[in-house]
C-alpha cells in the first residue's frame, strides 16, 4: 500500500514554518550578543518582514518612560518619519481615529484587524498619517503587545500584504518575535542599570583616591602655611633658612595636588554622549544652541547613527559641536544643515554647512587663516585618529563653510593601531 505524498502546499507551509523558526533563533542570537537596542529592533523588523511577506511592520517601546511610545524597529514604511510618528498618531487621536495599537498597549492582549487599510485611507481623522500609511499598500493590521514579567512595555505593528491572511501560523510567528523584542529592551535596560553600578562604583574609588593624595597633601599645605605664619614674625636669619625650606617642600607639594587634581577631573569629565547616544546628544546640542542664538538647523541622521558608540561617538560628537560653534561664533549664519550616514562602502559621511557667508569673510576667523586654530586641529585629530579625512571649504558656494568628514566605520580601538572594519 502506497503512503500518500504531501501536496506542494503542504510542502511550503513546512518550508515557511522553517523559515519563522530560523528567524526566530537568528533573532535570539542578535539579542544575545548586540547591544544597540535600535539596530536590534531594526533587525527583527526586517526580519518579519523577509520572512512572513508582509508590507510593512513597526516596533514600539515605551523605554520604561511611561506612555509615551517610541518607534525603535521599522521595515518597509520610510523612516524618515519615524521622530515624528507618535506626535501624528495623538494628533490622529484627537481627531477621533480610533487607536488599535493604542488598545494593545494598555490591555497587553492582541488586536487583529482585518481589511484595516481601506478604513484608514478613508478616515479624515487619519489624515495626519496618510502619507505615511499610503505606501506600501497593505491590508490587514496586527497589534502585539511586548511584554517583559507580565508588564507591556512596547508594542510590535504588523501590516500584512493584500491577500495574505492573519492565520494560527502568522500569529503565532508574530508572538514568538514580540517575545525577542521584550528580551531585548529588557536586556538593554538591564545593561544601563549595569553601567550606572559601575558608574557608582566608580565614583566611590575617585571619592578614595581623592582622599587618599589630595585632602592629605593639601592638610600638609595648611600645616606648613600655619609653620609659615610663626616664623614671619620673627626676623631671626635662622628662620630665613627654614622659610626657604618650607617653601620648596609647598611648591613640591602643590605640583603633586595640581597633578592629583588633574588625573581625577579627566577621570570625572563626563562624556558627551554617555547614557544618552549620539542621535540624542547631538539633537540636544542644536536644540540647546537653537534657544540661545535663533540658529536653524536642519538635520538628516542615517540608521548608523543609533550603531556608533563608545569613543568613537564621542569623538564625531566633538567634530560637529566644533563645527556647529565655528559656524554661530565665526560667521553670520542663520541655518546649519547636519548629515551623517553610511555609503556602500561602508564610509560615514559626514557634513556639516552653514549659510553665513564663509568664515573667511568674518575678521574674527582670520586668527584660523592661513593656520589652523586649535578648533580646526582638535578636530582633524579626531578624525585622523580613526584613519579618517577631514575636509573644510571656507567659502562652499559663496554662501558658507562647508566641513566634511569621511571615516571608515569600525569599531576600532585606536590605541593599539587596529581597524576592525564592520561587514556590510
Amino acid at each position: 500500500m502506497c503512503s500518500k505524498s504531501p501536496g506542494w502546499g503542504e510542502v511550503e507551509a513546512t518550508l515557511q514554518r522553517e523559515r519563522r523558526a530560523a528567524a526566530v533563533a537568528r533573532t535570539a542570537a542578535r539579542v544575545a550578543g548586540e547591544r544597540s537596542l535600535p539596530a536590534t529592533l531594526r533587525a527583527l523588523a526586517h526580519e518579519i518582514l523577509q520572512v512572513d511577506g508582509l508590507a510593512a511592520v513597526q516596533v514600539f517601546t515605551n523605554e520604561h518612560s511611561g506612555d509615551k511610545l517610541h518607534m525603535l524597529g521599522i521595515a518597509g514604511f520610510p523612516g524618515s518619519a519615524r521622530s515624528v510618528f507618535f506626535s501624528r498618531l495623538m494628533e490622529c487621536k484627537r481627531r477621533g481615529a480610533d487607536l488599535r495599537m493604542l488598545e494593545a498597549f494598555h490591555t497587553g492582549r492582541p488586536v487583529v484587524i482585518p481589511h484595516r487599510y481601506e478604513a484608514v485611507m478613508n478616515n479624515p481623522a487619519w489624515q495626519p498619517l496618510h502619507e505615511y500609511h499610503r505606501y506600501p499598500v497593505w491590508d490587514s493590521f496586527a497589534s502585539i503587545p511586548i511584554k517583559v514579567r507580565e508588564s507591556t512595555i512596547g508594542i510590535l505593528n504588523a501590516f500584512f500584504a493584500p491577500g495574505k491572511d492573519v492565520d494560527q501560523d502568522s500569529f503565532d510567528f508574530l508572538l514568538s518575535m514580540a517575545e525577542q523584542a521584550g528580551l531585548a529592551i529588557d536586556y538593554a535596560f538591564l545593561l544601563e542599570q549595569e553601567r550606572n553600578a559601575i558608574q557608582r562604583e566608580e565614583r566611590q574609588r575617585l571619592a578614595r583616591d581623592l582622599h587618599d593624595s589630595v585632602v592629605q597633601n593639601v592638610f600638609s599645605m595648611r600645616m606648613l602655611t600655619q609653620t609659615l605664619k610663626v616664623l614671619s614674625n620673627g626676623d631671626r636669619p635662622e628662620h630665613l633658612e627654614r622659610i626657604q625650606e618650607i617653601t620648596t617642600d609647598l611648591e613640591g607639594i602643590s605640583e603633586s595636588v595640581l597633578k592629583d587634581l588633574r588625573g581625577l577631573v579627566t577621570q570625572l569629565r563626563p562624556t558627551a554622549v554617555s547614557g544618552a547616544g549620539l542621535r540624542d546628544s547631538l539633537n540636544k546640542l542644536t536644540s540647546s544652541i537653537h534657544r540661545q542664538t535663533g540658529v536653524s538647523f536642519d538635520i538628516t541622521l542615517g540608521y548608523i547613527t543609533d550603531e556608533i558608540e563608545g569613543e568613537f561617538a564621542e569623538d564625531i560628537y566633538h567634530v560637529i559641536a566644533e563645527a556647529v560653534h565655528n559656524a554661530v561664533k565665526h560667521s553670520s549664519a542663520e541655518r546649519v544643515t547636519i548629515s551623517l550616514d553610511v555609503d556602500p562602502r561602508r564610509t560615514i559621511q559626514l557634513y556639516v554647512r552653514d549659510d553665513g557667508g564663509g568664515l573667511k569673510r568674518s575678521p574674527s576667523a582670520e586668527s584660523i587663516q592661513p593656520e589652523e586654530g586649535n578648533g580646526l586641529t582638535f578636530m582633524r585629530q579626531r578624525v585622523e585618529r580613526w584613519q579618517g579625512v577631514l575636509f573644510v571649504d571656507f567659502d562652499f558656494g559663496g554662501i558658507g563653510t562647508l566641513v566634511r568628514v569621511e571615516l571608515p566605520y569600525q569599531k576600532a580601538s585606536p590605541e593599539l593601531g587596529r581597524t576592525d572594519s564592520r561587514e556590510a
